[in-house]
């Protein structure tokens, strides 16, 4: 580094220091709170206090520097009105430091300058692309200088990156030994073979029996050759691993494995996935011209995994694919992308290091394997323990103990967690990423893959799942028809299978999801009779129903009872996207009805319909003084929006939704704050309607009930630059490319049926929301609310006329005439029976 690099860089992280001093001081774990996704409080620790080499990441500043502003705005210290403005002046300041310090030679990170007087051994991997990890290192930094009985040992699946992560740790704390030495630990033999050649290095002269034990010996007894660090590399079982590991003296032993059983005879440093963070920053580094969001979404559909990013960074650059198409071939052949381009220190791709998973699990847990081949033609999220017991329908074939008795499906459970080929979701369920299940399922053999098929089939179809026209059973076929679409029953042929579907056609019947019902409809009518005969059993079967008849002449139709049934279903589980509008109550448009009067006098508006606030606003900015102006009406709405919310407050209704996102088109931030009051964590974001906003685009979250995205889609009071204010903002906004819009934005727009509350099907940010969503089709029926302020309510031809509107929208939906709180009223008295 050159002094002018290093004086740039601590004069940077000097800035950074003084900017949180600026808003208050916030400590780390508040910053943390304000940005989870980006920032933890060893990360800004180590940014603001940490002897730094190189400038921290841009994504780190950029995360950073807005947790500061935000917690200077909840605290009365708003350090700007333009927050991008200012964010982009730390930017420029950030290109400037690492202009300064390219000019040095290359940092080396956090390496010393002394080398141990002995380092060799196997073929320890060259120092490539490592990426992140710093929790990690500092984790086995710390246990590797607490320990010397014991050795430490990298845990996890293949492809996790334990290796480079070894590899990494001797390149940065090698200078604290005086011997070095890597062991290639998968065989016995070369285990032998390098401890031998160590013992010619420290001077001894023996045959190799000898060589080996007198070499450990030495180590543990004669303080010349410590400190030491010996690394075995890809041990198998503890047991397999001969000669025994030295303890004691002035050494340590990293080890690094697979293997779960290491936990119990070492310190373990458990080695899972990237960060997101950390995925994003090894492709954009690695991947010319790829931005952070598209690097994320590959980081999604590669469930972060360390050896798949690296090798899709790989395939991309060398390829020239754009990767949105790359994404496109890794979805439809998995098992033969994720085997293209390894890393040359690895030799092989993520498909073989799962295959050498299987492999291992097949010959020492093959019930495991089992379940987990099952598993794979289940929907990936919230498979439930239960589901995976046999229930009344007995499986065919080999002895499936692990299906019948819950304490092996437990233990079955636990070890492929422990392998990484299952993840622990939370109330009683499990996760399997859906590429491992692709791998997986090509691995079958076809006739094998039509078996386990359906085993599912019948694990399905056995499962207690009630009467479907009980509504409490609801929750529970809606779980069995996510897994029966995902392992393709609707093709299956078994009796007792069609018996099940037949269940399942008559749920969809209740919810009014009439495309389900059709698509089952068939299996179940096609349903032979049961053989009958002298002494044969008659077996009872489920009665088929009728097809039924499709309702789709008109898409939008006045709400009914089963358009409510199938709210409440939906409002419980967070499957729908609430969307907001201004107009949530007739006490509030009224309100904003008079400011709009009070506004369209003063500026001399000459339309007759000074009650239209946004039309006001539009001309406030056709006036020579139109930013004056302007500025002046958003103050008195932001003031109004500001009032005390009422005890009927929608907003506090809409927080108790566990949805994972909510659109808006108010500018305010009441269902923030609302969220926030129900101890949620809300995520903001404007989609970058006019490029001038694509600058600052956010990374891309995987939005969760806990953390839900709030999407502002005509922008917010906080980032003034966003509003779309006058018709010509709103046509641009009209006219967006969906393409610009980042995958959770997305996600949010098609992944759930819309909850629209909140509208004026007048006003104009009713006509801006309905052109967003024109050709966007939810996967069911959604639900309007709207509302005519006018005394008089609106007239039937009106009411016709909009259903018409929407049904030219292709937008299938229930609509309810009333403003949102006579919604939420409506709602809440059908909810007490169902309570």
């Amino acid at each position: 580094m050159t002094p002018d690099g290093e004086e740039s860089l601590r004069t940077f992280i000097a800035a950074l220091a003084e900017l949180r001093a600026r808003v208050g001081g916030p400590s780390y774990r508040e910053l943390q709170r304000l940005n989870p996704e980006r920032l933890r409080t060893s990360t800004v620790h180590g940014m603001l206090e940490g002897e730094r080499r190189r400038p921290p990441s841009w994504p780190l500043v950029d995360a950073y520097v807005r947790a500061c502003l935000a917690h200077g705005r909840e605290h009365g210290m708003r350090l700007t009105d333009d927050v991008e403005a200012f964010v982009g002046e730390w930017l420029a300041r950030h290109g400037s430091v690492a202009a300064a310090m390219s000019r040095g030679p290359e940092p080396q990170d956090e390496v010393e300058d002394s080398r141990p007087l002995i380092l060799g051994g196997g073929t320890p991997p060259v120092r490539g692309h490592f990426s992140g990890r710093h929790e990690l290192m500092e984790e086995l930094d710390a246990k590797m200088a607490a320990q010397t009985a014991w050795p430490v040992c990298l845990l996890g699946p293949g492809g996790h990156g334990k290796t480079q992560l070894a590899s990494e740790y001797i390149h940065r704390r090698s200078s604290r030994y005086t011997t070095v030495w890597w062991i290639r630990a998968e065989q016995p033999s070369l285990v032998r073979t390098d401890l031998a050649a160590l013992g010619r290095r420290l001077g001894l002269d023996l045959g190799e029996p000898e060589l080996v034990a007198e070499t450990l010996s030495l180590l543990q007894e004669d303080s010349a050759w410590g400190p030491w660090l010996l690394v075995f590399d890809n041990a198998g079982h503890p047991a397999t691993l001969v000669p025994p590991l030295p303890r004691g003296g002035s050494g340590h032993v990293l080890i690094t494995s697979r293997d779960p059983a290491w936990d119990e005879v070492a310190v373990p440093v458990e080695v899972g996935v990237f960060q997101r963070e950390d995925s994003v920053e090894l492709l954009t580094r690695r991947v010319p011209g790829i931005s952070s969001e598209e690097a994320a979404q590959v980081a999604e559909e590669l469930g972060d995994l360390p050896l798949g990013i690296v090798q899709a960074g790989s395939y991309i650059k060398g390829s020239g694919l754009a990767p949105g198409a790359y994404l496109a071939l890794l979805r439809a052949q998995p098992g033969r992308m994720l085997e293209k381009y390894p890393p040359v220190d690895y030799g092989s791709g993520l498909a073989s290091a799962w295959n050498l998973g299987f492999e291992t699990l097949a010959q020492s847990h093959p019930e495991a394997m089992r379940l987990l081949q099952r598993c794979a033609f289940l929907r990936p999220e919230s498979i439930t323990r239960g589901l995976l017991l046999q229930g009344a329908l007995p499986l065919p074939g080999e002895p499936a103990g692990v299906f019948r008795d819950p304490v092996l499906a437990d233990n079955a459970i636990r070890t492929l967690t422990r392998y990484g080929f299952m993840r622990l979701a939370g109330r009683g369920t499990v996760q399997v990423h859906r590429l491992l299940q692709s791998t997986v399922k090509e691995l079958l053999p076809e006739e094998e893959r039509e078996r386990v098929r359906h085993d599912v089939h019948r694990l399905l179809a056995g499962a207690d799942c009630g009467d479907p026209e009980d509504r409490a059973t609801h929750p529970r076929y809606a779980e069995l028809a996510g897994h029966a679409e995902a392992s393709g029953l609707a093709g299956c042929t078994d009796d007792d299978v069609r018996a099940f579907v037949a269940k399942l056609v008559r749920y969809f019947q209740q919810i009014g999801d009439g495309d389900g019902a059709e698509r089952y409809a068939g299996v179940a009518l096609t349903a032979p009779p049961a053989p009958a005969g002298d002494g044969a059993p008659q077996r009872t079967r489920e009665p088929a129903p009728a097809r039924p008849a499709r309702r789709g002449s008109a898409l939008a139709r006045e709400m009914e009872h089963d358009d409510w049934t199938r709210l409440i279903y939906q409002i419980s589980t967070g499957d729908c996207t609430p969307v907001v509008g201004a107009e949530t109550s007739r006490q509030a448009d009224a309100r904003l009805r008079a400011l709009s009067w009070e506004w369209a006098g003063r500026l001399g508006y000459p339309y007759a319909d000074a009650w239209n606030v946004e039309s006001v606003l539009d001309f406030a900015m056709t006036l020579p003084d139109r930013a004056a102006m302007a500025e002046e009406v958003l103050a008195a709405l932001r003031g109004e929006a500001e009032r005390p919310q009422e005890a009927d407050d929608p907003y506090a209704f809409l927080a108790k939704i566990p949805a994972t996102s909510y659109l808006t088109t108010c500018y305010d931030d009441r269902l923030t704050r609302a969220l926030l009051q129900a101890g949620r964590e809300p995520v903001v974001k404007v989609p970058p309607w006019r490029p001038e906003l694509l600058v600052a685009t956010q990374p891309v979250v995987a939005p969760t009930p806990e953390r839900p995205l709030v999407c502002h889609l005509a922008g917010t009071y906080d980032s003034p630059d966003t509003l779309v204010l006058t018709r010509g903002d709103r046509l641009r906004c009209m006219r967006v490319e969906y393409g610009r819009w980042s995958a959770d934005i997305i996600g949010a727009l098609v992944t759930y049926p819309f909850l629209i509350l909140g509208y004026n099907p007048r006003s104009a940010s009713y006509e801006l929301l309905m052109s967003l969503l024109s050709g966007i089709t939810a996967p069911k029926r959604n639900i309007v609310a709207l509302h005519d302020p006018d005394p008089g309510g609106m007239e039937a031809t009106a009411k016709e006329y909009n259903l018409a509107r929407i049904s030219r929208q292709n937008m299938r939906a229930g609509v309810y005439w009333g403003d949102a709180r006579e919604f939420i009223r409506e709602l809440s008295h059908r909810l007490e029976p169902a309570g």
